[in-house]
């Protein structure tokens, strides 16, 4: 069963709008299935509809932040490869994730795990029947009961539809769908893949070199212009001159400092790496090495705990280091805002549009 872009479809008796497709392969048995993401036509959430003809599996979920596992076991697991995507989605062919499935104990019930390059995403659904969702243009019954509509309430649609799309469009324009600082270094033609540390829990972070001429001010600020401002908590050492900065995002955290031969240095990792890692910065000094701990445990240790405690242990858990104050009017918050502030004026300004989101 197959979908296309824009097709309103019915799910469990609701109605869609299909606005981005994902065919996924089993790096186990290259078995292939179909995500389809979709829009609500009764208030705009997103949804996403699994489409498995091969195993004969379908479902449909929403992301969610933080997954209550309690009643569920585990069901299946594996590595997804994006063999194709098109429309409104932020995957591109190649890219490729580890998946973890829960069920509950009716086993209607799903949990899904994501872990991507860029972080790890979380979703919760059930599973449907095959009957229950379906092409609305192909369904007669539909097209039926549309026909018996009268000829006011049809022109009571249009012309709300009209007062609607000005609104709608500033909806989608300030919609902000930023790249992460991983996708960016990576693309990127300018900063040199140096190397990946592996941490524990079989997390990684990789390295990157700034250009050349790139001070490590001129490259936090590139990189926090590349995510569009769009940080949590940015700050130098003020210890040293020079000193580093570190950038923490919601999926992200990445350091920015000079090596032992005065090189500067990008590392950046997801923040499970983080969370559940503390070795020192690949070439760095004792300094960075230390301020690397000190702001991700005075930051993001406390929210972190709260997501991976279940799933990970923490050298954090028993951290000694000293607390870092952090100071939201700092030089590299105040110019994070700016950008931020800069980049929804101009989606607003133009009338944006939907550009990626797995």
């Amino acid at each position: 069963m197959k979908f296309q872009l824009g097709d309103t479809i019915c799910a469990d008796g609701e109605l869609y709008q299909v606005i981005g497709r994902i065919t996924y392969k089993n790096s186990d048995d290259s078995c292939k299935w179909d995500e389809y993401r979709l829009r609500a036509e009764k208030d705009n959430s997103e949804h996403w509809l699994s489409v498995d003809d091969v195993y004969k599996e379908y479902s449909i979920w929403e992301m969610i932040r933080v997954p209550d596992r309690s009643g569920y076991h585990w069901s299946d697991h594996g590595t997804e490869i994006v063999v194709s995507c098109e429309g409104d989605v932020d995957v591109e062919r190649g890219d490729r994730a580890e998946f973890t499935e829960y069920e509950d104990e009716t086993e209607e019930l799903i949990i899904s795990d994501e872990v991507w390059d860029d972080g790890t995403e979380h979703s919760k659904g059930y599973y449907l029947d095959e009957h229950e969702f379906w092409h609305v243009r192909s369904n007669p019954t539909y097209r039926a009961a549309s026909s018996k509509a009268s000829g006011n309430a049809l022109i009571a649609v249009i012309v709300g539809l009209f007062f609607l799309i000005p609104v709608f469009g500033m909806i989608v324009g300030s919609i902000n769908f930023t790249t992460t600082i991983s996708k960016y270094l990576k693309k990127s033609e300018k900063y040199t893949y140096v190397t990946s540390i592996t941490g524990n829990s079989d997390k990684s972070a990789d390295v990157y070199q700034a250009p050349a001429g790139y001070t490590i001010d001129s490259t936090a600020r590139d990189i926090i212009s590349a995510i569009d401002g769009d940080t949590q908590y940015v700050q130098q050492d003020d210890a040293e001159t020079d000193g580093a900065i570190a950038i923490l995002t919601k999926k992200e955290y990445c350091v920015i400092y000079l090596s032992l031969e005065d090189n500067v240095l990008v590392q950046i990792s997801d923040r499970e790496y983080a969370y559940t890692t503390d070795d020192d910065l690949y070439h760095g000094t004792s300094r960075s090495h230390r301020y690397y701990r000190d702001f991700y445990y005075s930051t993001g240790y406390s929210s972190d705990s709260g997501t991976y405690s279940g799933k990970y242990t923490s050298p954090y858990s028993s951290y000694d280091g000293d607390y870092v104050e952090y100071s939201s009017s700092n030089t590299y918050s105040t110019y994070s805002n700016s950008v931020r502030q800069a980049s929804v004026a101009s989606r607003q300004s133009s009338g944006g549009g939907l550009s990626g989101g797995k």
